[in-house]
């Protein structure tokens, strides 16, 4: 059968149109090692609107239990399901989110309550979308707010763009992580693991290569270069088909380096196995230094739970595999931070099937680097109807622009410029760092 490598990509559809990225040069996007540690930031996107309210618990506040008589956590051992882990006379953690409590108590770990954005949105596509482009409100604005940051500091000194600088574990990048500087979107396991699969589509780009080579050899002289643009676009097309595959084998190349040392062990769920794997390129000191996973499954409108229930297993999976992924660095956890984020919270009060609708302020995570662990960040004015939003939400007290702009700032090192989050000039969280 004869077809053409674009009629190769339609074909291989939901199985390897993974691999077909942004068409821009992938050429040197990987260098065989740093030369130092770099400093990482993996931000962790909690899609769905994750319920801020028993993730952080205001366990000291009689209104939480009012609003919350069936899935609330106990403040105390003795009712129905696990108590909260108290962080302070105020705050406790969910209970399934056991494995993170000794990294706040060796002031690792920062939880923040009430940021998110201020845009008055409940719809979920619309609030990640913002946020990711940081740009509230706006639908004009294409480039994420870490891609901006790649492209900013891409000829900065001392950064080598051969460097695998950021990747995304997921088949499709986020929306902060696209824009002008190449990202590699990594694509599921089935297809990136299937060796035939990528070997056939660097025989199809090698074949097109040959086609087009004879092709040339019989032109005449006098055809034309360029008609319509198809010749420039087809060697686009092959170039970056080239390129990508050439950079899925060289990702392979580095998971499976050993690795010096006891690792940690993970998660065999999927968050588990990505955060298995941004360690592992971490610790091959190949430069890293933006990685994003998305995790699903946040919406819950019924059924949530209290301490047992969907809530709690998936803030289980997310703990741990948080906790492991500290673990498994071990002295590179100094010059790597987590960001965990969610586009909003929760109502504060649950619905008539036993769940949560859409809120407003959130909460967000902060482990490693040099965050100032050990206490709960963030302006809490309580649960009185009279301090919620609309009053029926936490309101947003730090906005989520200010975070990034902080951890731009303190972590990597970048002074955000005028105009990195349009119309609008962030503020210093302080205390976090």
């Amino acid at each position: 059968m004869n077809f053409s490598r674009r009629s190769f990509l339609k074909v291989a559809g939901a199985g390897v149109g993974a691999l077909a990225l942004p068409s821009f040069a992938w050429r040197g996007l990987f260098a065989q090692e740093a030369a130092a540690a770099t400093r990482s930031l993996v931000v962790i996107y909690l899609r769905g609107g994750a319920d801020a309210l028993n993730i952080v618990v205001p366990f000291a506040d009689s209104r939480y239990y009012e609003l919350r008589p069936s899935i609330a956590i106990a403040p105390e051992a003795g009712g129905d399901g696990a108590p909260v882990i108290k962080l302070d006379k105020q705050f406790g953690l969910h209970p399934s989110l056991g494995a993170l409590k000794p990294h706040f108590d060796a002031a690792r770990f920062a939880p923040l309550v009430c940021t998110g954005s201020p845009h008055t949105t409940r719809s979920h596509f619309d609030a990640q979308d913002f946020m990711e482009y940081g740009a509230p409100g706006s639908r004009t604005v294409r480039d994420g707010w870490l891609n901006r940051y790649l492209s900013a500091t891409n000829k900065a000194a001392g950064i080598d763009a051969s460097r695998l600088r950021a990747v995304a574990m997921q088949s499709l990048l986020p929306r902060s992580l696209r824009g002008e500087y190449p990202v590699l979107a990594v694509p599921d396991d089935k297809v990136l693991n299937d060796g035939k699969l990528i070997d056939l589509f660097d025989d199809v780009y090698k074949d097109g290569d040959k086609k087009e080579g004879e092709k040339k050899s019989g032109e005449k002289k006098d055809a034309p270069k360029d008609m319509m643009g198809e010749r420039r676009e087809e060697d686009s097309v092959t170039q970056t088909g080239k390129d990508t595959v050439e950079t899925l084998k060289r990702y392979k190349e580095i998971l499976k380096r050993p690795i010096e040392g006891k690792r940690a062990t993970f998660g065999v769920d999927k968050f588990g196995r990505a955060m298995r794997d941004i360690a592992a390129c971490i610790r091959a000191n190949v430069g890293l230094e933006v990685a994003s996973v998305d995790v699903g499954g946040w919406d819950d409108h019924v059924n949530e739970g209290g301490a047992e229930g969907a809530l709690a297993q998936r803030l289980k999976t997310l703990g741990d595999n948080l906790a492991a992924f500290l673990e498994d660095l071990g002295p590179r956890a100094e010059s790597t931070l987590v960001y965990v984020m969610t586009e909003f919270g929760r109502t504060c009060k649950e619905n008539g099937n036993e769940g949560t609708d859409h809120g407003h302020g959130g909460c967000a995570f902060l482990l490693g680097g040099k965050v100032k662990g050990g206490k709960v960040h963030g302006q809490w004015s309580g649960l009185a109807e009279k301090d919620l939003y609309q009053k029926r939400d936490l309101p947003v007290t730090t906005d989520y622009r200010d975070v990034f702009a902080t951890v731009l700032a303190q972590h990597m090192k970048f002074e955000v410029p005028k105009g990195f989050f349009p119309d609008y000039t962030p503020k210093a969280v302080a205390g976090l760092f």
